[in-house]
Order: C-alpha cells, then structure tokens, then sequence
C-alpha cells in the first residue's frame, strides 16, 4: 500500500511516476500490492524512492559486469589512485578525490577491485545515490567516503525491515547458510539485491533466482549437513526519506564520524 499526502495510492496513478528507470512500474506495482504500507508526506518523497530503487537495480546489473572480484576482506584490492587500502581491507577515500569519481571508477576498471559482498552492497548503493542526486551534492556530503562493511556510513542510513514477505525490488535480502563448513566461513550467507521478476545479484555468485543462490551456497555446508540455506525474511533498505532531506539541502552539523583511520567533524 502506499500513501502520499494522505491519499492512498492504487495501480492507475503509476503515470505520475513512470519517468523514474526501466524498473519503475514493477517497483511501483509491488508496492502497491503489497501488505506494508509505505507513506510520505507528497509524491516527491515517493518519487525520489522510486528513483534510486531503480537505480540500485541498475547498479547491480553494472557491478555484474564491471570485472570485479569477490575477495575476503585480508584480500581487498582497490584502485590506488583514488582509495587508500586500510588494514582491516576497507578503501578510504584520498584527499582531493571527488567521490563521485573514485565510486565510478569501481564500474569502469573494476578489474582493479576486488571486495567482501557486504562492500559490494554499499558500493551499490553509493552508485544508485549518484545516479539520482545532483554530482555536486553528493560530493558535498560524501567528502569522506569509506567502503567496508555496513558500517562508517553516517550520511547514508540504512533500516533494517523485518518481516517484508516477498520484499520489494531494490531491497538488499540476505540468504543465511547456517551449517556452512568451517572451512569456508565466507559462505555463511549472501546479501542481495532484489532485480525484480524473481531474479537476485550477489557479489560473487552473479545474477540468478533465489533457489539456485541456496544451492550454491549449499555446496559449501558442513559434512552431513541436515539445513538448507535460506532466504530470510527481513531486508536491508536505505532510509529515503532521510536521504531524500539530505539530496534537498539538508544540513547535518556537530557530527563526528570515523572513516578508516581518520575522523571528521561537521
């Protein structure tokens, strides 16, 4: 269900939102259809959602093909030009990088790239970001950037959603492994993001259905294993709306924020 300005919203109204991507009527169907309700306060807030979802997907598609590689966060590779490589395999961004660029060059020399999925995800995300936000915002309130895992993110909020059903396209969705063998702990789950018509991206297994991620990651159980990997039923989303505030000028003062070995205070 979705409601905006007060009006609930039904499948005629999609037009006011088709300008959106390719994948704008599949995401606006199925929120529509579906039994959370999802609200704000004018259609702009909606249409900004609509927007970077598609972007997320299109992202997705675009990491696939980019040359990257999945690697442990102990074999982190990144392009030394834009990013310092730290210790514990995150990229920072360097000083005088417009980080608009140094996101970008993640898809265009992406053989240099090698990453955990959780990074890929956020990598993801900060792509679909400038895909729907002027580049001179982002590089505004993204000065600071570093890629790890889903933490050191403070300008870019994430909520965890329980209990989404079948989700919504442009959700990332984990499928947990809980007998994975310990021999291959990286393969204890797989985040991934929803493309819409039943199909997933995860960095490192690539674009295919939900039952064929659970049988990859199944290959990598423990001997005699008696549980099935599965999809879980929660989802990791941004926050659009605080997103939204912050693409229109919304300032952020007196945080201080750690990024990779340094900190900063607006």
């Amino acid at each position: 269900m979705i409601i905006a300005a007060n009006q609930q919203l039904s499948a005629d109204d999609f037009g006011s939102f088709a300008m959106n991507g390719r994948f704008a009527p599949v995401i606006f169907k199925t929120m529509v259809e579906s039994q959370e309700i999802f609200a704000y306060p004018s259609r702009k807030e909606l249409n900004f959602e609509i927007k970077l979802r598609n972007e997320t997907i299109e992202a997705s598609y675009a990491l696939q093909a980019s040359g990257v590689s999945f690697a442990t966060f102990y074999y982190s590779q990144c392009n030394d030009y834009y990013w310092t490589l730290t210790g514990d395999g995150g990229f920072e961004l360097k000083p005088g990088i417009q980080s608009s660029e140094a996101i970008r060059d993640i898809f265009v020399n992406g053989e240099a790239y090698a990453f955990e999925c959780a990074t890929a995800m956020m990598i993801i995300f900060y792509k679909a970001l400038i895909e729907t936000i002027p580049k001179e915002r982002f590089n505004e309130v993204f000065q600071h950037l570093y890629l790890w895992d889903w933490q050191n993110h403070p300008f870019f909020p994430l909520r965890n959603v329980p209990r989404v059903g079948s989700g919504i396209p442009g959700d990332v969705r984990y499928f947990k492994n809980p007998d994975v063998s310990p021999q291959t702990p990286q393969w204890q789950g797989e985040n991934a993001v929803d493309l819409s018509n039943g199909q997933f991206y995860g960095h490192g297994i690539g674009i295919m259905p939900a039952d064929q991620i659970i049988a990859e990651l199944n290959k990598y159980r423990r001997p005699n294993a008696m549980v099935s990997a599965f999809l879980m039923n929660n989802a990791t989303r941004p926050n659009y709306l605080a997103l939204s505030a912050l693409a229109d000028g919304t300032q952020m003062d007196g945080i201080r924020i750690a990024a990779g070995t340094s900190f900063y205070t607006f």
